[in-house]
């Protein structure tokens, strides 16, 4: 027998009184206003915060009280139920306060973007039929039309799925961009997944050209669950499975049943389990997709095997603009396949390849791949690819040919100063117009950090500049400092609290000459 949350009328009614009243004493008192309706915003207060404790008291066992037979003891609801009338109470008087402000300074015309609906805040709620019927009123007003649509952060049980249905339905001949991120948070599994088919089977009145169901962490039988949006909507452009369990099965059920993987342009996977076998599938899908723009599939598990699936599903098309493989074990002979890829991609213009293991030669192809065949590329982020000082001549001499390069991050590559001085000096031959660069955590003790700071003292409109995590002594932070300032860019010097000036000492400079020659090129 589960104990379902119960309070007397009369204490729910004397709740609403006296939020009534605090609402009506402190629009008054505070803001010389007479707040609207506070009856009514007192009802709905107290409805959420009495639906808020009811759902608890069934559903989220995480944080039942060890040792009470299973359920939470009624004192812990009525603390959960008042609590969450405070917070709902506060949020609204400053609503009101704000709304007032805004009348008072004429600035109560302010309209939202009239084109997009959007729920997502950090209060977390349990919808039910009521609620859900109540916010997304907005949906299913006559004349409603919607393009886009944002669910996100409210966890939606069948009975309220069965509402977006309807509201979908309203929309159906405007409605273009579905995100039902983190919608089903807390539900028991077979509910969640029962709301999750309801609602992706809402959007086949429509249709849909982007879609996002990460955060639900649902693994294959989530995919299952949206079967018919997958199989029937042809025209998807925009799909993303961030954090959601897609395992080797999950991926699987998506190549399966995908039916346009053809329309497809970006395509999301993050903090999956999806290892090499895996990837396999992820491989198939993106061979069937030659217009893809954008490409991420970081932290999931795969090796260079599966960066090998990824390279020859992406070399099916040549409109690549933004790939992110961000933490996976690419490895060298991964990096040699993904050179190979990258090379016949003319648009890319970011490239996010962090804490991949490439190590010096596979860095070196990559680099060399992006600088002859991608003419456009702006952002490179290499930080943490075991680039070692072995590698950073011929990396250099490949960045040296970047001539759109903004933003370059290489920290975490043990490059020292000559290594950091010799990209530099590449960054100044390339007349590139970078504004970012992080060489933090890279063993600098001083002329490398020199060199960085003439470099971006050099360039029109730097922004940001990082040589945190360093060895550099305390004269070079003083001369870094100064030559930022000079240029009257000395925000742009990210915090450097990790820097260890203690360590300057244990390096030894056996490269003194070479570098002096390199901070010459960097003259001002």
């Amino acid at each position: 027998s589960i104990m379902v949350f119960s309070i007397s009328k009369e204490q729910r009614d004397d709740l609403v009184d006296r939020m009534a009243d605090s609402l009506a004493a402190i629009g008054f008192h505070n803001y010389g206003q007479t707040f609207t309706d506070t009856r009514a915003k007192a009802e709905e207060i107290e409805a959420r915060a009495f639906s808020v404790a009811e759902v608890a008291s069934s559903t989220t066992k995480e944080s039942w009280s060890a040792g009470t037979g299973g359920e939470r003891p009624m004192i812990e609801l009525i603390r959960l139920y008042t609590k969450k009338a405070v917070e709902l109470l506060q949020a609204e008087i400053i609503r009101c306060g704000e709304d007032a402000m805004d009348t008072s300074t004429g600035a109560g015309d302010a309209v939202g973007d009239s084109d997009r609906f959007d729920l997502s805040s950090k209060d977390r709620e349990f919808y039910t039929q009521q609620r859900a019927e109540q916010v997304l009123a907005p949906l299913m007003a006559k004349g409603a039309s919607f393009s886009k649509v944002k669910l996100s952060t409210k966890s939606f049980g069948i009975d309220a799925a069965k509402v977006v249905t309807k509201a979908f339905a309203n929309i159906a001949s405007t409605l273009k961009e579905v995100d039902l991120s983190d919608i089903i948070a807390g539900r028991p599994e077979e509910e969640a997944l029962k709301a999750m088919e309801i609602i992706t089977e809402a959007t086949l009145c429509a249709k849909i050209t982007s879609v996002d169901l990460s955060d639900n962490a649902f693994g294959e039988k989530g995919v299952r669950a949206c079967t018919k949006m997958l199989q029937q909507q042809s025209g998807i452009e925009e799909i993303s499975f961030m954090n959601n369990g897609i395992s080797e099965q999950a991926a699987a059920a998506i190549l399966e049943l995908l039916a346009s993987p053809q329309s497809l342009k970006k395509f999301h996977l993050d903090k999956n389990m999806t290892g090499d076998d895996g990837t396999a599938h992820v491989g198939k899908i993106l061979e069937k997709a030659p217009g893809m723009q954008d490409f991420k599939m970081a932290g999931s598990r795969f090796t260079s095997e599966g960066a090998k699936f990824l390279a020859k599903g992406l070399s099916a098309g040549a409109s690549l603009v933004k790939l992110d493989l961000t933490d996976n074990n690419v490895n060298e002979e991964g990096g040699f396949a993904l050179a190979g890829m990258l090379f016949k991609q003319p648009n890319l213009k970011h490239v996010n390849l962090e804490a991949t293991s490439l190590g010096p030669k596979a860095a070196i192809q990559v680099s060399q791949a992006l600088a002859s065949g991608c003419p456009q590329l702006e952002y490179l982020n290499l930080n943490a690819c075991d680039i070692t000082p072995e590698g950073v001549p011929q990396v250099a001499q490949a960045i040296s040919a970047m001539k759109n390069l903004k933003t370059l991050k290489i920290s975490e590559n043990e490059l020292g100063d000559l290594g950091v001085a010799q990209i530099c000096v590449a960054l100044k031959m390339a007349g590139c117009p970078v504004v970012e660069l992080d060489v933090s955590t890279n063993e600098l003790v001083e002329k490398g950090a020199v060199a960085a700071a003439k470099l971006a003292a050099s360039r029109a409109g730097f922004t940001s500049l990082n040589l945190d995590g360093n060895y550099i002594s305390d004269e070079g932070v003083e001369e870094v400092k100064s030559i930022m300032e000079g240029a009257g860019i000395a925000s742009a010097l990210m915090p450097m609290e990790e820097n260890d000036a203690d360590m300057a000492d244990d390096v030894d400079d056996d490269n003194a000459e070479g570098l002096d020659n390199l901070l010459a090129h960097l003259k001002l």
